[in-house]
């Protein structure tokens, strides 16, 4: 039995229960309750009803008669997260894939409806496992947000002092706002959803920093925690004309010397190419992805070290070992990689893999949750169906600390998928990303 006590913090909820049926409605008013006690709306509120019926009535049914379910609802102001942890040996996992179909004709089959409900309903699923068969997943709900509507964007050539401003939410929210209405290319979603990038802010999981010009917002950049340990950064977005780089490098110069006193050891950003970028960052690698309209477009990977790297070891093999001592010597990283000693015969029958959709980029992001024995199926399988709903773009990011990941290497490599490039400390360790082709080496 899982005994390690639940850690509350502000803006939680969370309780242990007896796992099994007749505790079911009490996890359920639980979420209900809670959600509706952080402010969330019914609609909101109720897919991860929904998440918690499903996955308890099914998990409920395999644990055995002791065992507990630990909950926590906590509310990060944009999103509501649903943590359950539990203890299982060996849990089906088999319908979180998108690939799973239910066969109406099959008794088995239909039992997986719950779980696969459960996890198209929510916005985003994540799972880990720990020690004594422990198992943890994690769901979350965005809040429901408008889209951005056009806003009047300032005259090109404006001639009043430039002056950098630390925002408030009103004003991250109208500078979202502003962004869509510029169709910015390479935005994330909270900026097409102006009330996600205010509420974001409020919460402190973005800042930002604006640039003004008079009453005009000219332009501005946001930064996020992409980990524990490194930030990504959004922009500069700029609305007049900048002909001597003059506002993005007053933004840049003052984004980095604020990121730098944080206690974060890098920064990066991924997005289109960076003027002048040798001042702010190092290149570590740029992506082509085919647009919806057949052009070309590509995504520049750059980074900035603020930190001394303490090292660390990997644990994987070929091709990526051979990538990772390739980047790891290119970037002067202190890091050991040491071969990946596994026994097929533990892996779990089933893999899982969790998909992001960009359709704006007909780009697929897919990340692994969960290591099994149909790695290479599993990918080809999720290949053919993205396809087939017309996307055209394919990336897999692969987190370096986490073997569950490493795992996949070899897969990836029978599937098609080719490591591009490695982010130093943007996961549990670095993060790799591969994309699907036949290019060789960076662009």
């Amino acid at each position: 039995m899982y005994k390690q006590p639940i850690t509350s913090k502000p803006g939680s909820v969370t309780a242990r229960l007896p796992f099994s049926a007749s505790f079911l409605p009490l996890a359920m008013e639980l979420v209900a309750k809670g959600a509706g006690g952080f402010g969330y709306k019914d609609r909101e509120a109720s897919s991860l009803v929904l998440a918690m019926e499903e996955l308890f009535s099914f998990y409920a049914r395999q644990v055995a008669g002791d065992s507990v379910l630990e909950i926590i609802l906590e509310d990060q102001g944009y999103r509501l997260a649903l943590t359950l942890a539990f203890q299982m040996a060996h849990p089906d996992l088999r319908a979180f894939n998108l690939t799973w179909r239910v066969n109406p004709d099959n008794e088995e089959s239909l039992e997986m409806l719950g779980p696969m409900l459960a996890a198209r309903t929510v916005s985003s699923l994540r799972m880990d496992f720990g020690a004594d068969e422990l198992v943890v997943l994690r769901v979350t709900r965005d809040r429901d947000y408008a889209p951005a509507r056009n806003v009047a964007l300032p005259p090109p050539d404006l001639t009043q002092a430039i002056r950098l401003v630390a925002p408030s939410a009103d004003d991250v929210r109208h500078f979202a706002a502003m962004t869509a209405s510029s169709s910015a290319t390479f935005m994330p979603k909270f900026l097409t959803r102006p009330g996600m990038a205010a509420d974001m802010f409020a919460a402190g999981h973005l800042h930002a920093l604006l640039a003004n010009s008079g009453d005009w917002i000219i332009g501005g950049v946001l930064w996020r925690p992409l980990t524990d340990t490194c930030l990504e950064l959004y922009g500069p977005y700029l609305f007049t004309n900048d002909p001597d780089d003059l506002v993005l490098t007053l933004l840049l110069d003052e984004a980095i010397g604020r990121i730098a006193r944080s206690a974060y050891r890098g920064v990066l950003r991924r997005q289109g190419a960076l003027a002048r970028h040798e001042r702010f960052f190092d290149f570590l690698g740029d992506l082509e992805l085919q647009g919806v309209d057949g052009m070309t477009k590509h995504c520049v990977y750059y980074y900035r070290q603020l930190r001394e790297d303490s090292g660390g070891v990997v644990y994987c093999n070929d091709p990526l070992a051979a990538f990772l001592h390739t980047q790891y010597e290119r970037l002067c990283l202190p890091r050991q990689v040491r071969a990946r000693v596994s026994d097929d015969a533990q892996l779990r029958d089933t893999s899982v893999l969790a998909i992001e959709l960009e359709q704006a980029r007909s780009l697929a992001i897919i990340r692994p949750l969960c290591a099994g024995k149909d790695m290479a199926t599993n990918l080809a399988a999720h290949l053919e169906l993205l396809r087939r709903n017309g996307i055209s773009n394919f990336q897999v990011e692969i987190n370096t600390g986490r073997g569950d990941d490493t795992a996949f290497a070899g897969p990836l490599a029978d599937t098609g998928f080719v490591p591009r490039l490695l982010v130093p400390d943007a996961g549990l360790g670095d993060l790799v990303i591969y994309d699907h082709g036949a290019r060789d080496g960076l662009s």
